[in-house]
């Protein structure tokens, strides 16, 4: 490394969260439209070389131990043992007995083996994709699990020591009801665990459920429908003593997920394979979601092709603002003036004020945060901040610039 870059490097504010994007699935879900090939093993042995690769390029932005290691994908636990193990390995220098390390998981996917291995090498968390507990949305979702599986799942990981286990829910599928929907939740927090994600299903483009919809061969629920689940979800875990403390999430009290909240407090985050995203000094790179040009760029030594762009002034604060009320405890007045130098209220007065006179919503002298009988349609006014952000940058705000990473999904 270059003198003045080793010196730009010791100056720099380290990143606290490092993601890996595992690529590779054992079939596509029909809902799925996040960066995935089939599993093919002599692919998979070649990605894991060049993850190893990307991650010596990239560990000078890092803190030893970081805060949070997440593998996502894809399923990561479709690897397998023999080329998960190295992969484990890679990150060992970087694993500490305060950091919070979690892996996706498909429930069919996490048997013994795997889950004494992942527990071996500090992993701590597991987050498992349920989706439903009703096989006939599984297979509207094009899952390959069955109900039956998640509590194998869960119990095989704290049999071997992965206390803190997470569940994803999917509401809105097509033919579910509030029944069906209080039946998955009722079974998901009776396996007590520690974070619950619930996510709306949404009809990406190009996926093979988007297709269907365009065909007339299913049919999005109801709004109406949609917004009575998102609120007896949190009407049951509340009653099973998790908390909300963001959109789509509840934890446990000291149980809320560290890595995902380095995305929400804006802070520093690597992110490592082919789609994964960075956000390192103000600049938001993101690799291409291209296994072939993520392993060409391996093989000759590179790093790989990758998309970047810096954020500055307002659009910086409207990303900062935008991924803050994200939280149900919203953004502190006083710590994003302290960053940016100005109010968020002030700032983004236009969109503030609207929405407050339509009680979307609330100002304190403290906070804004958005009001609760709001959460379920937060989109709207999420995107007039940013759209305002790009108005005052000179850019368009017809196109919206969302964050790179999307927490909405489930292994």
């Amino acid at each position: 490394m270059p003198s003045r870059e080793i010196a730009q490097s010791r100056d720099r504010q380290l990143a606290g969260a490092v993601y890996l994007h595992v690529p590779f699935c054992a079939s596509k879900c029909k809902y799925c439209d996040f960066y995935s090939v089939p599993l093919d093993t002599d692919l998979a042995a070649a990605y894991v070389r060049a993850a190893q690769a990307e991650l010596q390029w990239h560990s000078r932005f890092l803190q030893r131990p970081a805060q949070s290691v997440f593998f996502g994908g894809g399923t990561p636990t479709v690897l397998g043992p023999a080329l998960m193990e190295p992969l484990l390995t890679a990150f060992a220098p970087f694993v500490g007995p305060r950091t919070e390390f979690t892996v996706e998981a498909n429930p069919g996917t996490l048997d013994a083996e795997m889950a004494e291995l992942l527990a071996s090498h500090g992993v701590n968390r597991a987050s498992i994709g349920a989706q439903s507990f009703h096989a006939g949305e599984l297979a509207v979702l094009g899952r390959m699990h069955t109900p039956a599986d998640v509590a194998r799942a869960v119990a095989q990981a704290r049999r071997e020591g992965i206390a803190n286990v997470s569940l994803d829910l999917v509401y809105g599928i097509p033919g579910q009801t509030r029944l069906r929907w209080a039946e998955s939740l009722r079974q998901a927090l009776d396996l007590q665990v520690d974070h619950l994600s619930i996510y709306a299903l949404a009809f990406e483009p190009a996926t093979p459920l988007w297709e269907d919809l365009r065909a007339g061969r299913t049919a999005e629920v109801a709004e109406d429908l949609q917004r009575a689940f998102y609120y007896d979800a949190l009407e049951a875990a509340s009653a099973a003593n998790l908390e909300h403390y963001e959109l789509s999430n509840l934890a446990r009290p000291g149980m809320r997920c560290r890595h995902n909240l380095a995305y929400w407090h804006n802070a520093q985050y690597v992110g490592l394979g082919p789609g994964a995203a960075s956000y390192i000094d103000g600049v938001r790179r993101k690799t291409r979601p291209d296994l072939s040009a993520y392993l060409q760029a391996a093989a000759t030594g590179c790093p790989p092709p990758a998309d970047a762009e810096r954020l500055t002034g307002p659009r910086a604060m409207a990303e900062a603002l935008m991924l803050g009320l994200r939280l149900v405890g919203g953004v502190n007045r006083r710590t994003f003036a302290d960053r940016y130098g100005r109010d968020p209220v002030q700032a983004f007065a236009h969109s503030v004020g609207k929405h407050l006179r339509m009680g979307s919503i609330i100002v304190t002298p403290d906070v804004i945060k958005i009001a609760r009988d709001s959460l379920f349609v937060s989109d709207t006014v999420l995107a007039d901040i940013i759209a305002e952000g790009q108005l005052f940058s000179g850019r368009s705000p017809d196109v919206l610039n969302t964050p790179p990473h999307r927490t909405d999904k489930g292994t």
